[in-house]
């Protein structure tokens, strides 16, 4: 009961009814004048009724009509946002998906096909190395991010240089220096000891 609008099943049975009864009229031989309710509607008002019923109803349909058009045109407009510095008055484009379609598969049928060959760049862990240790000689010192970003700070570079780093770490030619988690690692040469 709570999911039925009882107002709009309420106006369908009363146009449904009248409707019925018009058609009774038109069919069974006319009620005899004792017979007839002198207080009640006659059929003639009845059907009067329904009929400007009926006829603003499809005014209200052709109009409902009229403004899902306008509401189909409005959404293919784009509006420029408030505030844009290309100028104040805001400009409209009329934007038919059909045509734009068409505008890109020609498009795409005229441009050349490219062909590309993606070549990998290879990382070599002996290369990031040697290039570590030479660095570390010239300064004294180096910071992990610093030969990461003389060497590309590619993902590729930087897994292979933190894995040089822990090469060269475990054949105890550098040592290293990170003072909180997450800060940047100091890399120094192991001193060598006296013999």
């Amino acid at each position: 009961m709570q999911a039925c609008d009882f107002e709009i099943a309420a106006e369908y049975l009363v146009i449904a009814a009248t409707l019925l009864f018009l058609k009774s009229r038109a069919l069974l031989p006319p009620i005899p004048q004792e017979l007839v309710d002198e207080e009640g509607e006659s059929p003639e008002e009845v059907e009067e009724r329904l009929r400007r019923r009926l006829i603003a109803y499809s005014k209200y349909r052709e109009l409902g009509e009229e403004l899902r058009g306008y509401q189909r045109e409005a959404s293919s407009f784009f509006y420029r946002e408030p505030g844009d510095p290309a100028g104040e008055i805001a400009q409209r484009y009329d934007v038919d998906p059909e045509k734009l379609k068409r505008a890109f598969l020609a498009m795409l049928a005229q441009a050349r096909p490219e062909k590309r060959s993606i070549a990998r760049e290879r990382v070599s862990l002996i290369a990031s190395m040697d290039f570590i240790m030479g660095r570390v000689k010239a300064r004294g010192e180096a910071y992990f991010s610093e030969l990461c970003e003389e060497l590309g700070m590619t993902r590729d570079v930087v897994i292979v240089t933190f894995l040089a780093i822990l090469e060269l770490v475990a054949r105890r030619r550098l040592a290293f220096e990170q003072r909180e988690a997450f800060d940047d690692i100091r890399l120094f040469a192991v001193q060598k000891a006296a013999a």
